[in-house]
């Protein structure tokens, strides 16, 4: 989903907790700044690594308090676990098939 659609499903699913309208900002806030500083523009671009990288990224510029950190937190988690239905970030494993085999084994066929 494009990123206008992902914060719009955001604001559904903050909407439907019943989150009251400071943390819904705050929640777009932190997500808008995420998608926009890991160049973000599909669902698909997301992986667990940017999340931790943003974060580490704000836990060490001194000027963030420990409240603002908390919030991106709360925000990238929501994001993940209920907008994207993702804990772990975005699944790359597709459907396989018969001939699919584990990385670093081969598979010989006669």
């Amino acid at each position: 989903m494009r990123r206008d659609l992902i914060l719009s499903n955001l604001r559904i699913e903050l909407r439907r907790k019943q989150a009251n309208y400071v943390a819904e900002k705050s929640a777009l806030k932190w997500v808008s700044k995420f998608l926009e500083e890991m160049s973000v523009v599909h669902s698909s671009q997301i992986r667990l690594w940017q999340r931790d990288y943003f974060l580490s990224s704000l836990e060490s510029n001194v000027n963030r308090t420990k409240g603002e950190i908390l919030q991106a937190k709360s925000a990238l988690s929501f994001l993940f676990n209920v907008v994207l239905k993702k804990s772990k970030g975005i699944d790359l494993t597709s459907q396989s098939d018969e001939n699919d085999v584990e990385p670093g084994i081969m598979k010989i066929t006669g």
